[in-house]
């Protein structure tokens, strides 16, 4: 079963040990397998292998199995939304390198919404790095009932408390925590992550509170990514966005998570016009933010084009898809992710 945020993050880093065996000789890192899961299990570990999803499923999870992995071998996972008639939108991207050297690491990423999933055709990349082009592509379908599995999950002796249990015992032991330690920041942070992770109504409301205190003391990226978060579980996507955007005023951090979140929101809501304002507004911001943005941008652009009302106006967003497709191919290289994605969101204009 899942565990609440936090414990993830802490279980995610012992889950190399699984998959390192001592004394192998020396190898190149190849992918031998990938699959998408069905949930993360109780020691961290993928579960069960599925072929599509349901649209009211908590998240997606991908899975890499790399033998001969090195010390900072990474796996780059881009998430990716196909609507019917479109190219395709990225949703958000994670890279995981393995801080040790094994002959087996798994890697993994998920995705997750906090409401149900639109319905249609989804991807996820997956980039062996420093490769520029995916090493694998897996496509998968999101519908109502859609979840179809390839292969059932290992059994397990004993019958473990459900997802809704497990949350709520998070949630007990760190509202125990910060009764016992109220002004500290961290204990508090934690909570906030706990009731987000409940995902209702009540508990998302608390979270939306605690957060918002906390980035009144301390706006970091990762307080304000998981108030962005808790406001788009919640459905307000007005403020989510608004958050999301926030995150890109920090010079400190890479403006790639904003992004991400930016996109997954305009995906949700439905609204891309406050998606294409938010990137564009980023764009004046950060220079260095381009590389992650103007795909991004390009893909909104198209999408809005597939729901024009009139020809005039199709023309127009393809014509804006266009000007930032050229945008990427003049300014880098050919080698780097943003020019791949370029080259795939024109092939998709072309088909047109």
């Amino acid at each position: 079963m899942k565990k609440a945020a936090l414990w993830l993050i802490l279980l995610f880093s012992l889950m190399f040990l699984f998959g390192f065996s001592p004394g192998e000789g020396e190898a190149t890192p190849v992918i031998a397998e990938t699959y998408l899961a069905s949930e993360l299990g109780a020691d961290g570990s993928p579960v069960g292998r599925v072929s599509a999803y349901d649209s009211s499923a908590k998240e997606f999870l991908a899975v890499a199995e790399v033998r001969g992995v090195e010390a900072g071998t990474a796996v780059r996972f881009v998430w990716f939304f196909s609507p019917p008639g479109s190219g395709r939108v990225r949703l958000g991207e994670r890279t995981v390198a393995s801080p040790i050297k094994g002959s087996a690491v798994t890697f993994h990423s998920s995705l997750t919404l906090g409401r149900s999933w639109p319905e249609g055709r989804y991807a996820v990349d997956i980039y062996l790095l420093p490769a520029a082009r995916s090493s694998v592509s897996l496509l998968f379908a999101v519908k109502k009932g859609g979840a179809r599995a390839r292969e059932k999950a290992p059994a397990v002796k004993k019958p473990l408390p459900d997802d809704r249990e497990n949350r709520e015992g998070t949630v007990s032991e760190k509202e125990a925590a910060f009764l016992e330690n109220p002004g500290s920041f961290r204990v508090a942070l934690e909570l906030a992550e706990a009731y987000s992770a409940m995902d209702d109504a009540a508990s998302l409301a608390l979270a939306v509170s605690l957060y918002r205190g906390l980035a009144s003391v301390s706006p970091s990226d990762s307080v304000l990514a998981g108030l962005a978060d808790a406001y788009g579980r919640s459905c307000r996507f007005g403020p989510a966005f608004d958050t999301a955007l926030r995150r890109a005023w920090n010079p400190m951090a890479s403006p790639a998570g904003a992004v991400s979140q930016i996109l997954l929101f305009s995906v949700a809501s439905g609204d891309l016009d406050r998606g294409i304002e938010c990137l564009r507004s980023i764009l004046a911001l950060r220079e260095d933010g381009r590389e992650d943005v103007l795909p991004g941008l390009a893909a909104l652009f198209l999408e809005k084009s597939s729901t024009a009302g009139d020809t005039f106006e199709r023309r127009e967003y393809e014509k804006a898809a266009e000007e930032v497709l050229e945008e990427i191919r003049t300014s880098f290289p050919s080698s780097l992710p943003a020019a791949a994605e370029s080259l795939r969101l024109a092939e998709e204009l072309e088909r047109r």
